[in-house]
């Protein structure tokens, strides 16, 4: 059983406009003279009437804080108060209004402290004083581990969570190393707070987590994982355009629910990728794999990159511009930089093909999330693949509801091999710099 809430109104358009247009609700059926959105499970419905009706709230619920607070800074104009804790309740929320009156709740339910919760548990894997001491952000294959209790005293978060800044900042100022993720933020606090550190060894190739500017004024090395995650992230890009592109996931779902019962003429028909273009913004390591795998199914190649490359198969660099327009996929594999921020927005997205489909496995943020999530609501393009978001891990229900979008929880390099190599490149580098060695790969 499933239900709806319905309300009368006296303009059927503006409320489409509001409710799908400003708060990005999915329409889910029009009636004509009735409309019928869908948010996650929530069902609300507009019938037109004589009069409105006001009376109610309509309450859409988030999973984190921090899911509300992104929908506060999206919706803040009509907003009539800041989010804020509700003990009696038990709920973080704030208070909206749509255009007829109507109040709009936007809230998550918050969970009962537990004695214990906010202290992660830091676990010495091999006791030894005499070591440099090593944190460990996170559990990382076994190999790698092995490697670094040779060299380090490993002091390791053991839960399954990245550690807050708050744990950060009380384990860092007694070590000499530190192997952290990409979700961990290292900024001027926390290096201010860390005397004996000698070594930051990111467990990515990315490095936009890190101060690199201030670790490297410290006299801190910075090293990262380039090289050994290409080919499995070049091989889940290529998952990510057949799945998009054929329609896979939605065809998955859809003989799952039971509904399949026979070959029909015009079920799930997709974009072919054969002699096709594929563009590729970024032709480093990852897109030209990507772009090599392109060729077994006769694409023509182009690419934007800011220096001329000179892949081992035919492809033709191009201006943004011609990349838009003429890629029937968009591959993404551009770092985050100042420059690459939000460069594809609005204008870039009114360039590309109405069949053409956008990959992402790159960083969530070279796309503005908000204007892509419109474009595929409108059908500007035919659909988009993702292995990464720009507010990472908190991604826009909006995003989640659509059928043409594919997503992924940031998976590109995790084949057992790849991330046991990853491993073992990390621990590498941090042992090198206390050896007082090269590294592998050192950024400063």
């Amino acid at each position: 059983m499933s239900g709806i809430i319905f309300f009368k109104t006296v303009n059927l358009a503006k409320i489409r406009e509001f409710y799908e247009g400003r708060l990005g609700l999915k329409l889910w059926k029009d009636q004509g003279k009735c409309l019928i959105f869908a948010h996650g499970s929530l069902k609300l419905g507009f019938c037109e009437g004589q009069a409105s009706e006001t009376g109610g709230i309509i309450t859409f619920v988030y999973d984190s804080p921090a899911e509300v607070d992104a929908s506060y800074a999206r919706f803040e104009k009509i907003a009539t108060g800041k989010p804020e804790i509700s003990e009696y309740y038990k709920i973080y929320h704030f208070w909206a209004r749509d255009f007829e009156g109507r109040s709009l709740e936007f809230q998550c339910f918050i969970e009962p402290e537990k004695k214990g919760t906010e202290k992660a548990e830091i676990s010495i894997l091999n006791p030894d004083k005499a070591k440099p001491k090593l944190l460990l952000t996170r559990m990382i294959p076994e190999n790698a581990v092995d490697q670094l209790k040779q060299v380090f005293e490993v002091h390791a978060n053991t839960e399954p969570r990245n550690l807050s800044k708050a744990e950060l900042l009380q384990h860092i100022p007694q070590m000499d190393g530190l192997l952290c993720l990409l979700g961990d933020t290292i900024d001027r606090e926390l290096l201010d707070a860390a005397p004996k550190l000698r070594v930051i060894s990111n467990y990515a190739v990315g490095y936009n987590n890190i101060d690199i500017d201030y670790a490297k004024s410290k006299n801190i090395a910075v090293c990262n994982t380039p090289g050994v995650l290409t080919e499995s992230t070049a091989d889940l890009a290529w998952a990510l355009i057949m799945a998009a592109s054929r329609r896979i996931v939605e065809s998955d779902k859809f003989v799952r629910r039971g509904e399949f019962v026979g070959w029909e003429p015009l079920l799930f028909l997709g974009q072919d990728l054969h002699h096709r273009t594929l563009g590729i913004l970024g032709l480093g390591r990852i897109g030209e794999a990507v772009g090599k795998r392109a060729t077994g199914f006769g694409m023509k190649i182009l690419y934007h990159s800011r220096t001329e490359k000179s892949p081992s198969y035919e492809a033709t660099r191009v201006d943004l511009e011609t990349l838009l327009k003429e890629s029937d996929i968009l591959s993404i594999h551009a770092p985050l930089t100042d420059k690459t921020r939000h460069l594809i927005g609005k204008k870039e997205l009114a360039m590309m093909k109405e069949t053409a489909v956008l990959i992402n496995t790159g960083r969530g943020a070279i796309v503005d999330e908000k204007e892509l999530i419109k474009a595929l609501q409108e059908k500007r393009i035919f659909a988009a693949g993702f292995d990464v978001y720009e507010h990472e891990p908190q991604i826009p229900q909006e995003l989640l509801d659509l059928e043409n979008v594919v997503v992924l929880p940031h998976i590109g390099s995790a084949s057992f091999a790849t991330r046991a190599a990853m491993g073992e490149m990390a621990a590498e580098n941090a042992i090198a710099i206390v050896k007082g060695e090269k590294p592998k790969s050192r950024i400063v």
